[in-house]
């Protein structure tokens, strides 16, 4: 329920010591840098490592070999288990020998020449298919191709497409203009088309009358490629040898690069991260300040780790001074959440919404038997709850190296499943209505209905009127939780006047309401009007403070009361505990009817209804558990959180190993 202490350090290190020092602080994974900027008035260079610049060429080279031996390297671990954690580990030492015998630049330039050579072929592959279809279109044309390209030493020609309807009159211009100097070429076509492919071929001297001709009959010009001589035919012959040849080396690349791929991949994705280390290390020195001889480092470590951090650094002791204070109210402090084991699984629900700023309220350990609760009351259905334990429960088992933060949201899930299986006991539910719409199981019956307490779809008011009580309780303990802030932080007014006279308004209303409806005794009708009275007396009188003039203040405050309605429709709000409950139960109980029908079925009965049995309960699992997922989180943060949590904090980012392909082990500290 806590965010930790985290204090200010700043470290003043010999510059023979730096790497050293920084190498230590990343390893312990502790410490979150604070860059100088430049209204410190901090004298002094900022330190640029020596080494930053071949590392950072160095990760440069590795993402572009990844970029392209990848696609071509069969991996053995697959995606799935290398996103959940299934990655081969290596500690500093090993990722900085294999840095000493890797020459990556002249691996690079390797791989680059295969991928030049190899966009080279596709390129010209594709001037190939389309200089093909240009020949497929003449497939018909009679003359060598050299007359279109380049001409004879006095004969040129010309070769484009022209609308259908301007072919003739073209012809006929043809043959007005140049006589026996011209010969024209129309390509066969459809009747329909609207374009036709044609040529024009005349002595040199008419070049300029025969592209006035065209111009004037919407001539659109094709070009030919120069190489293109012979006649159509024997061109298609060289395109397909060419493309035979281009084919061949394409595949002896391809070869190499998946030759280098397997060779080259393990090493270079563990590289990357070394080198990402590295650079992560030298950026956090260049977030710091110089002198000559000292560097200047500032930032965060958690209270806590602070025992750790100087055992880490003890071997430097004589070359580095550590100052720790306290923060100040300008500074902006990370939060690091600290919470029991068994809570841990719910910190993803506070991160989703935003995590506590430093000095809030963590609200996880607040929120989680609520949503434990909700959630199962939501689905409902103690078959869904087993089948997501024994699922969530086997990938956890299957991936036992994910990250932390995958392995607490899949132990949600667990968690919520548990929950599911003791409300669908409670009421009844088990697969919707399987046990008693099917004589199968009719054994299991006096099982299922022992611990039964409430079928809500036969008593859905009792559930509705549980569903909003659950609601009345988690809004008083939400401004329960503002007034105890409000006192933490000595805001006396914000707590007594705020938050105080909506709680004392609040129950006494919920006193009268319960009165008049009879579930109260008559006595305590006056104590209801009592405090109802009381906490409308002080709204009105406090809510309108900051107003100026008495009239100003005393209608902002009462017109504050009418906030009761705010109130009112969050604990309708929880009314989607029972919608969503009855929605899983009917769903479920109209998969076993229809399962039931389909059984009457002759000779393929029992199997339209195992089917219709399995694949509709799956179905229904899936989507309801979504529903249950979102509406139980949505009470928490619509609802629950409006009462006294504001989140907008940024989580502890500490100088650490962050990589994406292998896992480098910690050094351990002596």
């Amino acid at each position: 329920m806590a965010v930790a202490k985290i204090v200010k350090a700043e470290f003043y290190i010999h510059k023979s010591d730096v790497d050293g020092v920084l190498s230590a602080l990343q390893n312990t994974g502790s410490f979150e840098v604070i860059p100088f900027s430049s209204e410190d008035g901090s004298e002094g260079p900022v330190i640029t490592h020596p080494d930053f610049s071949r590392v950072d060429f160095l990760l440069g080279e590795t993402r572009f070999l990844l970029r392209f031996l990848e696609p071509h390297f069969i991996d053995p671990v697959s995606g799935m288990a290398r996103a959940m954690g299934e990655k081969e580990e290596f500690s500093l030492r090993q990722t900085r020998e294999l840095d000493s015998r890797t020459d990556l630049p002249s691996l690079a330039e390797e791989i680059r020449g295969l991928e030049r050579r190899l966009m080279e072929i596709r390129s010209e592959s594709s001037q190939l298919d389309s200089t093909e279809s240009l020949l497929l279109s003449l497939k018909d044309f009679p003359y060598p191709l050299e007359l279109l390209s380049s001409g004879t030493e006095h004969v040129r020609g010309l070769l484009g497409t022209m609308p259908a309807d301007q072919v003739e009159p073209w012809k006929r211009g043809a043959e007005s203009l140049l006589g026996t100097m011209g010969e024209v070429y129309v390509a066969p076509g459809a009747e329909k088309e609207k374009d036709r492919i044609v040529a024009l071929f005349f002595d040199g001297a008419f070049s300029q009358k025969a592209m006035e001709l065209n111009a004037r009959h919407s001539f659109n010009r094709m070009e030919i490629p120069p190489a293109l001589q012979s006649g159509v035919s024997e061109e298609l012959a060289l395109i397909g040898d060419r493309r035979n040849v281009l084919a061949a080396e394409e595949k002896e690349i391809l070869e190499k690069a998946a030759g280098a791929a397997a060779r080259w991949v393990p090493t270079i994705r563990a590289l990357s991260d070394y080198y990402s280390v590295l650079r992560d290390r030298y950026a956090a020195l260049a977030s710091g300040n110089a002198t000559d001889q000292v560097v200047m480092l500032r930032g965060w470590i958690p209270d806590s780790d602070l025992p750790d951090v100087k055992k880490a650094i003890a071997s430097f002791d004589s070359s580095i001074e550590l100052v720790i204070s306290e923060p100040g109210p300008e500074d902006s402090v990370p939060s690091r959440i600290v919470n029991p084991f068994w809570c841990l699984p719910f910190e993803n629900l506070t991160r989703l919404y935003g995590a506590p700023k430093y000095g809030e309220i963590d609200p996880t350990l607040l929120l989680a038997p609520f949503f434990f609760v909700f959630f199962g009351m939501c689905l409902g259905d103690a078959g869904y709850g087993l089948i997501m334990i024994g699922f969530f429960t086997w990938f956890l088992r299957k991936f036992q190296r994910m990250p932390t933060g995958f392995r607490e949201f899949f132990k949600l899930f667990v968690l919520s499943g548990v929950s599911t299986v003791v409300v669908g006991a409670l009421t009844g539910s088990w697969f919707g209505d399987l046990v008693d719409a099917f004589g199968i199981f009719s054994f299991l019956r006096p099982l299922k209905n022992a611990p039964v307490v409430l079928n809500p779809m036969e008593n859905p008011m009792v559930f509705l009127a549980l569903s909003l009580a659950l609601g009345i309780v988690q809004l008083m303990f939400g401004l329960g939780i503002a007034f105890y802030d409000a006192l933490r932080k000595k805001n006396y007014m914000g707590a007594f006047a705020d938050t105080g006279g909506w709680i004392v308004f609040l129950v006494g209303l919920l006193l009268w309401g319960g009165t008049a409806g009879g579930f109260l005794s008559a006595d305590t009708a006056s104590l209801a009007k009592t405090l109802a009275i009381a906490g409308a007396v002080v709204l009105i009188a406090t809510q309108g403070r900051e107003k100026t003039g008495f009239v100003s203040k005393a209608v902002s405050g009462l017109l504050s009361l009418y906030g009761v309605t705010s109130y009112l429709g969050d604990v309708l709000s929880y009314s989607r505990l029972l919608a969503l409950g009855l929605a899983t139960s009917a769903v479920g109980v109209i998969i076993n009817m229809l399962a039931g029908l389909a059984g009457n079925v002759p000779f393929i009965g029992w199997v339209l209804a195992l089917l219709l049995i399995v694949g509709g309960h799956i179905f229904s699992i899936a989507v309801n558990v979504l529903g249950a997922f979102v509406h139980s989180l949505r009470l928490q943060y619509v609802e629950f959180f409006s009462k006294f949590y504001t989140g907008g904090g940024r989580i502890f980012a500490p100088l650490t190993y962050n990589t994406s392909f292998v896992s480098i082990k910690k050094d351990p500290v002596e």
